[in-house]
C-alpha cells in the first residue's frame, strides 16, 4: 500500500512539474536579432510552435520532436529561403527564453515575451 502511495505522489509530482513547464513556455514571444514572432501553445497534449513576420509577411509552423522536463525541441522548415533549423527552447525566467539554433544557422538566442492586452 505504501509503494502504491508512494508511486501515486511521484506521478502526479511529474505531471503537475511538466504542467507548470508547459504553463510557463505558453505565449507570444521574440527575439531583436529576428523580425519574426513565435507563439506557443500547449492544450494539455502537445505544443504547437507558430512563427509569423510582419516585415516578411509568413507564417511558418514549427514541428515539436522532443519534449524533456525543462526544454522542447522543434524543427523548423521555411521553403521560401530553405532555412532548415533544430531549435531548443529552454525558460529562463518569466519573460526570458533561451533558444539555441541547430541547422543552417548555429547560435543562441533569447527570447522576449511579449503580452498581448484583450478587452
Amino acid at each position: 500500500m505504501k509503494n502504491l502511495l508512494l508511486s501515486a505522489l511521484i506521478l502526479f509530482s511529474i505531471s503537475i512539474q511538466s504542467q507548470d513547464f508547459s504553463e510557463k513556455l505558453k505565449g507570444v514571444w521574440s527575439s531583436d536579432a529576428t523580425s519574426y514572432y513565435v507563439v506557443i501553445l500547449h492544450d494539455k497534449k502537445e505544443f504547437k510552435f507558430t512563427n509569423f513576420s510582419f516585415a516578411d509577411n509568413n507564417v511558418i509552423e514549427e514541428i515539436v520532436i522532443e519534449e524533456g522536463d525543462d526544454y522542447v525541441k522543434t524543427k523548423i522548415y521555411n521553403t521560401e529561403n530553405d532555412w532548415k533549423v533544430f531549435l531548443t527552447y529552454k525558460y529562463v525566467d518569466k519573460n526570458t527564453l533561451s533558444v539555441k539554433f541547430e541547422g543552417s544557422t548555429n547560435s543562441t538566442s533569447t527570447y522576449r515575451r511579449h503580452w498581448v492586452m484583450t478587452n
